[in-house]
């Protein structure tokens, strides 16, 4: 198969199994070394800085993340696919309930909508995995492996990391998508795409305009430790008062910086969460209803938890019921020192 047939086979069938476009690079690329000894510099010394806030697998994957040939040592080949999983789609779905008129709101990232991206992004590449044809061996990695995957992105010009961390596309009018990466013993065809992007990052800046912790400074590492995401996923430790005002009324995840690349108005198309559904329903009940969801990865005590610091944030009468509420009726340690901290 010659470069131009293959390269127009992997386009269509990308986009038939639901991605927005595709990429291979050859694992002996010297561009793939180059750009990867470089971001591993800067890994170090954002690691080095604390930026990661407690992340600590980070520090755990770096030494796989920093070697690809090594982590993956089978692999001639690497096919990067970019795909959107209806984020950002108005039509798209999730399971919770819609909240009464009167609720003490909280929200979820729309990119919480429909299937989980794991899951979805998993599949695609096992059905592109069977297409490649027998005998094949393939590893496939949708951000839960040891994977520079924005850095394989952008080496086979799928598109450029913007000012927020994420990866623009062009051809979309925003730069919402998820990455999966899949790693071949054949060696494929070279394709590397030339990305079009219709302005700089620096001409824009709306990610650092709109971020409403200072989290992204641009041409600067971002902080994780500011960054609303973090500090209702990944932060496992109750939240400062500092932190808890940092969140607003957040429960899992943050759009504003994703929501206004390229530039735009802001559009809310977050998900709103009945606070008192959310502490009051059973963690049995709530685990079945966000099985298959994204919301799972955070759990059922790091909602709650963050549900406090939305509550205590509020300061009202109803708040403060509720929160009462919580404080009789929790099993967990860490709820109850949520509420206790400030």
């Amino acid at each position: 198969m010659n470069i131009e047939n293959f390269n127009s086979w992997l386009q269509e069938t990308a986009r038939r199994i639901g991605a927005h476009s595709a990429a291979c690079i050859h694992m002996d690329n010297p561009g793939l070394r180059s750009q990867v000894e470089a971001n591993n510099t800067r890994v170090a010394d954002w690691l080095q800085a604390g930026l990661h806030g407690e992340m600590d697998y980070l520090e755990r994957m770096f030494a796989e993340k920093s070697n690809p040939w090594k982590t993956f040592p089978f692999a001639k080949s690497a096919i990067v696919l970019s795909f959107t999983n209806q984020w950002g789609d108005p039509a798209a779905t999730h399971p919770f309930p819609v909240p009464e008129k009167d609720a003490l709101l909280g929200y979820v990232s729309a990119y919480a909508k429909e299937v989980d991206y794991h899951t979805n992004g998993q599949a695609m590449l096992a059905e592109l995995k069977g297409l490649l044809g027998e005998g094949v061996e393939a590893e496939a990695a949708v951000d839960t492996k040891a994977v520079y995957e924005r850095l394989f992105a952008t080496v086979g010009g799928l598109g450029l990391v913007g000012g927020n961390d994420l990866l623009r596309v062009p051809g979309r009018t925003n730069v919402r998508v998820f990455i999966g990466c899949l790693f071949v013993n054949a060696e494929l065809p070279e394709v590397i795409l030339e990305p079009k992007m219709p302005f700089a990052c620096a001409d824009c800046v709306a990610c650092v305009k709109n971020c409403p912790t200072g989290a992204i400074q641009f041409g600067k590492p971002i902080d994780a430790r500011k960054c609303i995401s973090y500090l209702t996923i990944e932060k496992r430790s109750a939240l400062t008062q500092e932190e808890g005002g940092m969140i607003g009324d957040w429960l899992f995840g943050c759009d504003w910086c994703s929501v206004v690349c390229p530039p735009r108005d802001k559009v809310d198309t977050r998900i709103p969460i009945d606070l008192e559904w959310l502490l009051k329903t059973p963690a049995g009940e709530l685990r079945r209803l966000i099985k298959g969801n994204a919301a799972v990865y955070a759990g059922i005590t790091q909602l709650r938890k963050n549900a406090v610091v939305i509550l205590k944030n509020r300061a009202s009468p109803r708040a403060d019921e509720l929160l009462d509420w919580v404080r009789n009726n929790t099993g967990s340690d860490l709820i109850l020192r949520q509420i206790d901290l400030w």
